[in-house]
């Protein structure tokens, strides 16, 4: 990964002015183990910040370095998954949340579907005319 440029204005409080500045020299590291390519890295140098503007032409200038390493080919990537970024904190309050919003939403529904089987059996209940009270009045 590598940067272009930066948006920048004259003056760093005024946010309204920015112009965009395009980074001319890059240095390339790249280091190496026998016949094998470990890593590769981009820096862009500060003070070669210009200006982009319209008609005129940028001269781009790129070093490449290269370094000897002693590190092994299969392990050029463990530099990535040490870092901190990857050590996952279990975050308690959200699954708690998450749990008491499932349990909230579950008895909503659950009231909604109540509510409903309860009208529905009212209403069928009478349009049949099979009340309780009346099924049971003739055995006394």
């Amino acid at each position: 990964w590598g940067v272009v440029g930066e948006m920048m204005a004259a003056d760093k409080s005024d946010k309204e002015n920015v112009k965009p500045f395009v980074y001319t020299r890059r240095t390339l590291f790249i280091k190496y183990n026998a016949d094998r390519i470990i890593e590769v890295e981009l820096l862009s140098d500060p003070k070669s910040l210009v200006e982009v503007k319209a008609g005129v032409q940028l001269k781009f200038q790129t070093d490449f370095e290269w370094q000897a390493t002693q590190q092994a080919f299969h392990s050029r990537f463990d530099k990535y998954l040490d870092q901190p970024f990857f050590k996952h904190h279990i975050h308690w309050f959200s699954i708690f949340n998450s749990f008491m919003m499932v349990l909230f939403l579950m008895g909503l529904v659950a009231l909604i579907l109540v509510r409903t089987l309860r009208r529905d059996y009212a209403r069928y209940g009478i349009g049949s005319n099979l009340d309780v009270e009346e099924a049971y009045s003739d055995v006394e």
